[in-house]
């Protein structure tokens, strides 16, 4: 390992003795600096009011913003640091370089005194902007300090040419006195120097402050984002021949009034809007609650909220992939002025696969990487852990503040959202009671209808606007219980021309559904296929219900939302209430006050073990089904019954998030409830990932968890783990089972 370095890098290069200027320590932080500037012209203001805040601290944040920008890096004058980014170092550092940075401006520390001036001479406010700098990488601070065979000590080179012209840089743009002369730094692990202590008593301090003013806690958080944005933005747009004035151009590309009406109206086709979308369309409350059945029109009614808020960038969000695909497809992908975003974690694939960019326009937008490429859109269709991800400090969340900053929410299908995710919905709407928020579902537990109403009511001091469908489609009858054979009744179906739609609740029984019909050829549907395939089998099955003919479709939870068909005749097995008015919302699903048709059957199966679901929602379930009754039944009486027979559920816990709770720390959370599973590559795919990672996505096949297998000593690719042909069976039309 070096001992001396001629020049301070901040990034990887080919030369480090010849850097270009972007890769010094001293470059980057004047670009990082830069961008900070640019996205304070353009959100400074947005992010206060987002967070409830007064525009009178405008003056305060940009101090404290533009300090921590100046400040994020500093730390990498670390001889450790240097060594790693010169590949000169394979063990880990023993202090991470936002450590560092705290270590170096916490007051009492070197660079304190002098850079409280940088803040109206307030160590207040200096603790604040060094907790976001130090807080811009998402591993501060449990990984501040590794102990484990990263030796005892690290030098801090403060005396190197470099770093003292930084300063001295620092010092002009933040309009503070020269910098003072700092000797070299020894940082040591140790009996008598324990370097962590010196962080928990700093998070102890921190505590205290927020304790004793909460404020403290929203500009560091606010400020957090901010940097993590600038530095972002100063890391990518040298690569791509960018100025830091692309941020503010790219931020004020927003949508008019007329192109978001626009959207509904090209949707419309020529008919009014119905009552209940006008009354959306007029909603001035900062959060409004819709709750309409399946197939009335709710996301009309969204981009015609929407454009109440023109002039904001609009977040349509979904709780899976593939509604969000489809959201994407149906409505705005095919307008360029838009600069429409589909923002997912397989959206490469789908983008391919669907057709729904041009090669050199999704190349483009590839090279502005995703977070940067969401910034300029006027629309940004995503799945709903994009945004609530904010509150637990995942990646997409705090890179997309540029634009959520000022924005429009949707957020759609909020009954499909498990406790985790509700309750990140719950602080959202808490922390965040500046951002316009639209919510919708076709039903929702009371429980959680009320703690809705009591945050709106704490946060905004107003009560939670709310809408009801249109009545004469929430009345039309269009659903009768039926007690028939689901096979006998499925054949009848069949014969008759009609098109089946079979609903488990697992993917054993799912497949087990289609082989049990034997010669006739079922279309299956689950999430245990490759991705690649699962697109594809979602395709067929939505071809094959718009074609003429018979056709059953065999399928999981995951028909519940992402499959915008309509069927004759609904088999479902016993779930839930709020799953089981999903599955419904799939049958007869184009009947109309004008064409209303007769009632279509559905048949429940009775299940014997509730898994993956709690034996007491079933209990509740079955409750619900005795109150429907026997005769013809609308979306409304689904409702009501629900609402008689559902038991009183205790309030909602209190969700941890780590943007709002965690203070010192930046560390991400996991947003939804974990469950039992690995993501696997077949062997037959493992080479074409090992040539292409970016081809583990698409190749990519989820599997509940092995029982008795060591998978995890399994060769990877793309990081994932490679399942042997021993062990897995794999049909791109039935999808992957365990041997």
């Amino acid at each position: 390992m070096s001992s001396t370095f001629a020049r301070l890098l901040a990034k990887s290069c080919r030369d480090p003795y010849r850097p270009a200027a972007p890769a010094t320590l001293r470059g980057h932080t004047m670009l990082v600096c830069e961008a900070a500037d640019e996205i304070l012209v353009a959100r400074a203001v947005a992010s206060l009011s987002a967070a409830g805040l007064d525009a009178g601290l405008l003056q305060r944040l940009e101090r404290i913003v533009r300090l921590a920008a100046f400040a994020h890096d500093l730390g990498k004058c670390s001889s450790h640091f240097q060594a790693m980014v010169r590949r000169e170092r394979d063990q880990r550092q023993l202090v991470r370089h936002e450590a560092a940075s705290l270590w170096l401006c916490w007051p009492g520390q070197p660079l304190a005194a002098w850079l409280r001036a940088a803040v109206g001479d307030s160590d207040d406010d200096l603790r604040v902007a060094v907790v976001a700098a130090a807080g811009h990488h998402r591993k501060f601070w449990s990984r501040a300090v590794e102990q484990d065979g990263a030796g005892s000590s690290v030098d801090l080179l403060t005396d190197h040419d470099d770093f003292v012209g930084l300063l001295a840089a620092g010092a002009r743009r933040l309009a503070i006195p020269p910098p003072p002369s700092v000797s070299r730094q020894r940082l040591e692990v140790g009996r008598r120097k324990a370097l962590p202590r010196c962080f928990e008593d700093w998070q102890e301090e921190w505590r205290d402050l927020e304790r004793r003013d909460p404020l403290h806690g929203t500009l560091a958080r606010l400020a957090k984002v901010l940097v993590l944005g600038a530095d972002l933005a100063g890391s990518i747009l040298p690569k791509e021949s960018l100025k830091p004035d692309w941020i503010r151009a790219e931020l004020e590309r927003r949508a008019t009034a007329e192109e978001l009406r626009g959207i509904a109206t090209a949707r419309l086709a020529g008919h009014a809007p119905r009552a209940f979308q006008q009354q959306v369309a007029e909603s001035a409350a900062p959060v409004t609650f819709v709750r309409a059945g399946c197939g009335s029109g709710k996301t009309v009614a969204a981009y015609l909220w929407a454009a109440r808020h023109a002039g904001r960038q609009l977040w349509v969000t979904y709780p899976t992939t593939g509604t969000t695909t489809e959201g994407f497809r149906d409505y705005v992908a095919e307008d360029p002025e838009l600069f429409a975003r589909l923002e997912h974690g397989r959206r490469s694939v789908d983008l391919e696969v669907f057709g729904l960019r041009a090669d050199d326009d999704d190349a483009r937008q590839r090279a502005r990487l995703d977070a940067l490429a969401s910034w300029g859109s006027k629309v940004v269709v995503a799945t709903v852990d994009t945004v609530l991800g904010l509150m637990q400090h995942q990646r997409k969340g705090m890179y997309g503040w540029p634009g959520l900053a000022h924005a429009s929410v949707v957020f759609d299908e909020i009954h499909a959202f498990d406790d985790a995710l509700f309750g990140a919905l719950l602080r959202f709407l808490e922390a965040l009671p500046g951002v316009p928020v639209l919510l919708m579902t076709a039903s929702l537990p009371a429980a959680r209808l009320e703690s809705l109403r009591s945050v709106v009511a704490r946060a905004h001091g107003a009560p939670l606007a709310e809408v009801s469908g249109p009545a004469e489609l929430e009345q039309l009858p269009r659903y009768l219980r039926a007690h028939d054979d689901p096979h006998a009744a499925a054949r009848a179906c069949l014969e008759r021309g009609g098109k089946v739609l079979w609903v488990s609740n697992t993917v054993d029984r799912c497949v087990g559904v289609a082989e049990s019909f034997g010669e006739v050829q079922a279309r299956v549907y689950h999430s245990r296929f490759r991705y690649i395939d699962r697109v594809e089998r979602h395709a067929e099955v939505i071809r094959a219900f718009a074609a003429p003919g018979p056709v059953l479709a065999t399928t999981t939870q995951v028909a519940e939302m992402s499959l915008d068909l309509s069927a004759d005749l609904l088999v479902t097995e016993l779930a839930p209430v709020s799953a089981l008015i999903q599955r419904l919302g799939r049958l007869n699903r184009r009947a109309t006050p004008a064409r209303p048709g007769a009632p279509c059957p559905f048949v429940v199966v009775d299940v014997e073990r509730a898994v993956p679901y709690q034996e007491s929602e079933l209990d509740v379930a079955r409750r619900w089904l005795a109150a429907l009754g026997d005769g013809p039944l609308s979306q409304s009486d689904l409702v009501a019954a629900w609402e008689q027979c559902a038991e009183i559920e205790p309030p909602a816990l209190r969700q941890v998030a780590n943007w709002v709770d965690g203070g010192f720390e930046t560390e991400p959370r996991e947003l939804r409830k974990s469950t039992p599973g690995i993501t696997v590559l077949l062997e037959r795919d493992a080479a074409e990932v090992r040539r292409s990672p970016s081809r583990a996505v698409a190749l990519a096949l989820p599997m509940s968890a092995p029982s008795r297998l060591r998978w995890k000593e399994w060769p990877q690719a793309g990081y994932l783990p490679i399942a042997p042909d021993s062990v897995i069976t794999y049909d791109p039309q039935r999808g992957g089972r365990w041997k």
